[in-house]
């Protein structure tokens, strides 16, 4: 994926496609929500069906960064696929489920 993954890893841990932020204390926000899209978007083209998005490093997320999660989480139910959320932290667990839409998704706290 080239300069896409560039702040981004990607790894493959049995079925699912592992996508972690590099940085510590990184935010999901309006600013930097392109890259992620388009690195969601590129696994899903590729033929992805399980992909965990690794939010150990994540502090914050606003809206743009919750529509980016659901609509690869709407892509992947297309192919009965699934976008789980890792390692999530608390603070970040409660903007999903103030907006209503933790339901949607799976939450794991490790990959194992």
């Amino acid at each position: 994926m080239g300069d896409l993954a560039s702040k981004y890893t990607i790894e493959k841990k049995d079925d699912h496609t592992i996508v972690r932020h590099n940085e510590e204390k990184a935010e999901i926000e309006i600013n930097n929500t392109v890259e992620l899209r388009k690195i969601l978007n590129n696994l899903i083209d590729s033929g992805e069906t399980k992909i965990l998005v690794d939010f150990k490093n994540i502090t914050y997320i606003d809206s743009s960064g919750l529509g980016v999660m659901l609509d690869a989480m709407k892509r992947l139910n297309e192919s009965n696929g699934e976008v789980g959320l890792l390692s999530i932290s608390k603070d970040v667990l409660e903007v999903f489920t103030s907006t209503k839409i933790a339901q949607f998704f799976k939450f794991y706290k490790s990959v194992s």
